[in-house]
């Protein structure tokens, strides 16, 4: 048999394991619970500083859209004309403006119908050919890049004119000035969808 004093540790370390074997099971639990519950609290409330924050500017962006709405920035991109053959027309006179600033030569302009069916917003094209000289062309590409509305030049094709070829074998009081390069892009520009610019 045990003496009393051992029963009494005995019992004593039992209870006290226990009752760190209880805090473990139930307190740990619960205090991780509690933690992890901290935790979605400090998000949720900076999630509340963030929405409270927008919901205080909220105001003033519908303010600003409604701005934007009624200044319509894609306006200023698009052709005055809304319907394609007056867009068109409207193109034609453009270049044969620009083209005429820099001093070349316009020898024609065609309406090319441009079919982007799947677009976003219509466009209208043109077929240019022009004569000029290297530094009329640069100032006109540089005309049309950075022109209001907003137009696209694609196919440049530059040859040497053959006018000029020919012009070696006559006299030198014959000559005229015969520009050099003949050049042919096209050319174009958008409209409004639905008829309104």
């Amino acid at each position: 048999m045990m003496p009393l004093r051992l029963r009494q540790l005995l019992a004593v370390a039992i209870l006290v394991a226990l009752v760190f074997l209880l805090l473990g099971v139930v307190v740990g639990p619960l205090l991780g619970q509690f933690r992890s519950g901290q935790e979605q609290i400090d998000d949720l409330e900076q999630r509340l500083a963030v929405y409270q924050r927008l919901i205080a500017e909220l105001p003033a962006q519908e303010e600003r859209l409604a701005e934007l709405k009624r200044e319509n920035p894609l306006s200023r991109l698009l052709l005055a004309e809304s319907r394609p053959a007056l867009a068109g027309a409207e193109l034609q006179q453009l270049v044969g403006r620009l083209v005429g600033e820099t001093g070349a030569q316009l020898v024609s302009t065609q309406i090319v119908t441009t079919s982007d069916g799947g677009a976003p917003v219509p466009s209208v094209g043109l077929k240019v050919h022009m004569r000029g000289e290297t530094d009329q062309m640069v100032r006109l590409l540089y005309a049309l890049a950075w022109h209001e509305p907003l137009l696209l030049v694609e196919n440049v094709v530059v040859l040497s004119n053959p006018r000029v070829d020919m012009q070696r074998f006559r006299r030198a009081e014959d000559l005229k000035a015969v520009p050099s390069l003949d050049v042919t892009f096209d050319l174009k520009g958008f409209i409004a969808a639905g008829g309104t610019p």
